[in-house]
């Protein structure tokens, strides 16, 4: 059995490699304001900082795409966090079953990543499970022997998510702890980021095996995803064992993910959730606006209504903000909320409008949480929005000359 004894510093530098493999010209590493890009390739000292504890790295997951292709991935990750109140959006001490803040129950990630696991293994996916750096969440990550469509491995990890009953979909008397899938984008942008002027690169995901968190609380650690179906999340000593198994035991390239892509709970042919989206989208024009100018203007104008408003599948949480930004403009903001919705194919009138009721009111998303949920604006922080802080008060703030 593999344990941190009898594997060598290299033995473990592989290991850590093959489980987190992302992008090769662009590495992720934590510091005192958080986690920052570093613009080259990992080097060996990095990932052996990481398992000594003196660094903290992680990896983009989406791989640079060809021209006109959409991106690979190595592996698809859930992320579920139990610390977060979904209400106030504080974080939590552990132990409480209700936020501090404001009362709010809080999710059960535990039966959350028990449920995942169970039904997500049963697919014949390998997964690697570890526990979060605050021993209040985990990972789920789903590994490939070989680079596999980005759009395919969210789609079929979704549909199995969504069968386990831990996502928003699930009508349920508490929150979920699920947060996102990681990479929480199928596609990336083309061209030079102006505000970093490197291609863009996606969300990150922060690497396991971390080892002053996993000395001193068994964060990051991986645990045994048989014991996590029972309900064990015990850190047991073995992680060296279950990262070497997972590793080991990969199985499935691009072939054998289109066929599980097929037999995903809820899988249709007909059904665009399963399809590949279309590489570009073009926008189309608002016909229920009304000589309502300042959402005339916003829709045409703001990166992430302009998005929105392109026709394709909808990542829902940046569905459920759009409302939160529409609710602004009220009759208006609530026609342009269907029509919008609409360009999605799994529209229905009445399952948008009961989210336009529950959200009617929740406070206009911020556009640096737009950021962190998977949509990278390429004007944020620039002076063409001069000060918006989210797209419901881009009108008031933009400058037109620099549109």
């Amino acid at each position: 059995m593999a344990d941190a004894i009898s594997l060598t510093r290299d033995e473990k530098v592989y290991t850590l490699r093959e489980l987190t493999r992302g992008a090769d010209d662009v590495f992720a590493l934590r510091g005192n304001t958080g986690w920052q890009p570093v613009y080259g390739p990992l080097r060996d000292e990095h990932v052996v900082m990481h398992l000594s504890g003196s660094a903290e790295i992680g990896s983009y997951m989406l791989l640079p795409p060809e021209p006109g292709q959409l991106p690979n991935v190595w592996s698809v990750s859930a992320d579920f966090d139990g610390k977060k109140c979904k209400r106030c959006k504080r974080d939590n001490i552990a132990g409480r079953t209700h936020c501090e803040n404001c009362e709010t129950a809080l999710p059960d990630w535990r039966l959350d990543v028990q449920r995942a696991v169970e039904f997500v293994s049963s697919s014949g996916a390998t997964l690697l499970v570890n526990l979060s750096r605050s021993m209040q969440g985990a990972h789920v990550r789903a590994l490939f022997k070989e680079p596999v469509p980005a759009w395919m491995a969210r789609r079929w990890m979704t549909a199995w998510l969504d069968e386990a009953e831990v996502t928003e979909v699930a009508e349920r008397d508490v929150p979920t702890s699920f947060d996102r899938l990681i990479p929480p984008q199928d596609m990336l942008p083309p061209g030079i980021n102006p505000l970093t002027d490197y291609r863009y690169i996606g969300n990150l995901i922060g690497s396991p095996l971390h080892g002053g968190i996993g000395r001193r609380t068994g964060g990051t650690l991986p645990i045994d995803p048989n014991a996590a179906m029972n309900g064990d999340f015990e850190v047991d000593g073995l992680h060296w064992h279950y990262a070497t198994d997972a590793v080991r035991r990969r199985s499935w390239g691009r072939v054998e993910l289109e066929a599980a892509l097929a037999d995903a709970p809820g899988a249709s042919p007909r059904d665009a959730r399963f399809k590949p989206p279309a590489h570009v989208r073009e926008a189309r024009p608002l016909t229920v606006i009304n000589d309502n100018a300042p959402l005339d203007f916003t829709i045409r104008f703001c990166a992430f209504m302009d998005m929105m408003n392109r026709p394709g599948v909808q990542p829902y949480a940046l569905w459920v903000a759009l409302a939160t930004h529409l609710h602004r403009f009220g009759e208006n903001g609530r026609q342009a909320w269907h029509e919008i919705s609409s360009r999605d194919p799994r529209y229905r009138y009445h399952d948008a409008e009961r989210k336009w009721q529950q959200t009617e009111t929740m406070h206009p998303v911020r556009c640096e949480t737009l950021a962190a949920w998977g949509w990278s604006c390429p004007h944020l922080d620039a002076p063409r929005c001069a000060g918006a802080w989210n797209p419901a008060v881009f009108y008031d703030c933009t400058k037109p000359d620099l549109l």
